[in-house]
């Protein structure tokens, strides 16, 4: 097999990611660890399919497989999506001893890892992120979902995969919005965990914006190792894992209150680590400079760094639903420095419509 390089992942059931992995590949470990009798469902979205079906397939002789298709696009991690793929699955004839590979960014990831882990009580996954943002985030971690008009992800389990199984090659073909989703998450490791991460972006800006290859490469492996660390330490969010929610809390008020159609999910997370910084700094906990430094790499990049036309006290109630508040108290992640964040659990509504009035244009 054609690997590059191999990271471990400590969790219930230990993973591998498997980082400049070829997908032609792909069966070959899954022969080693599964065995070809294993029945293969193959999810992912016609684009995805059209640009990398065949590769994979190339290394899937063996096994018996049928492939289900799910539109693009974040309303499609739903209920009724979940329902839609147990019907063709059970058409199928998918039982316990079949799996499921997941081949796309993070909607098919978490919707596909979801359906696997209450599929007959639980059946193994794959991995297989194409976007950047997949890469560098979602498909690390065990964490899958659907969403609900209450809330995002609100409907999910952790559920570790098989493994992870990431192929550079897919980043080629990535519109820039895309892209842009993950730099997104990026920039949100490099605040939270790696400022020497954080320096890289901003000393190699130009690059980011060519797409020149070796520079995604090494800016993937970097931002995705400081999930792996936290992730590592607190498999099911029960203390350090909430600081990956850095910016999540704004971000996913934005995405609920437009029906997650009219905002990515990367756009979210920009403008919420520019609404974070401002309360932070309004706390006292991070200087001006350094917002000012997050601000124009977020914008240096291309990503939204304000709203337009929304409303602070919708944005706040929405924010009422975050899995991370306790007790009706609003929980946020908060950066301390660059390269550093904390958790504050005291967080006043006051402040928080501050912030949302500091990103919220006319």
């Amino acid at each position: 097999m054609r690997v590059n390089q191999q990271i471990e992942v400590s969790a219930t059931h230990p993973y591998s990611i498997f980082l400049g992995a070829s997908l032609e590949d792909l069966g070959q470990y899954l022969e080693q660890k599964i065995g070809s009798s294993h029945h293969l469902l193959i999810i992912t979205h016609p684009t995805v399919g059209e640009y990398y079906l065949q590769r994979l397939l190339k290394g899937l002789s063996a096994f018996q497989y049928d492939i289900l298709y799910v539109p693009a696009g974040e309303e499609e991690k739903s209920l009724e999506q979940l329902s839609a793929l147990t019907s063709e699955a059970v058409a199928y004839g998918a039982d316990r001893h079949s799996a499921v590979l997941a081949l796309g960014g993070g909607v098919i990831g978490d919707l596909a890892g979801f359906f696997a882990s209450i599929y007959m009580r639980g059946i193994p996954f794959v991995q297989i992120p194409t976007t950047l943002l997949a890469q560098v985030d979602s498909s690390i971690g065990g964490k899958t979902a659907v969403n609900h008009p209450a809330g995002k992800n609100l409907i999910g389990s952790f559920y570790p995969p098989l493994a992870v199984w990431t192929d550079f090659s897919t980043l080629q073909t990535l519109p820039w919005e895309e892209v842009q989703n993950g730099l997104a998450e990026t920039i949100k490791h490099a605040v939270l965990g790696d400022a020497e991460l954080f320096l890289f972006l901003e000393d190699h800006q130009q690059e980011i914006l060519d797409r020149v290859p070796e520079i995604y490469r090494e800016l993937t492996i970097h931002s995705l190792q400081v999930k792996v660390k936290v992730v590592s330490e607190d498999e099911k969010e029960k203390g350090q894992r909430m600081l990956l929610n850095l910016g999540h809390s704004f971000g996913h008020a934005l995405e609920t209150e437009a029906a997650y159609r009219g905002i990515t999910h990367g756009q979210g997370v920009s403008i919420g680590l520019i609404a974070a910084a401002y309360l932070a700094e309004a706390r006292g906990l991070i200087n001006a400079g350094e917002v000012q430094r997050i601000f124009s790499l977020t914008k240096g990049l291309g990503l939204p760094v304000s709203v337009q036309g929304k409303d602070p006290n919708t944005l706040l109630h929405l924010m009422e639903a975050d899995k991370k508040n306790k007790n009706g108290q609003k929980i946020l992640i908060l950066p301390d420095s660059i390269g550093h964040a904390l958790v504050v659990r005291d967080a006043q509504d006051e402040e928080i419509l501050r912030s949302w009035e500091k990103v919220i244009t006319k």
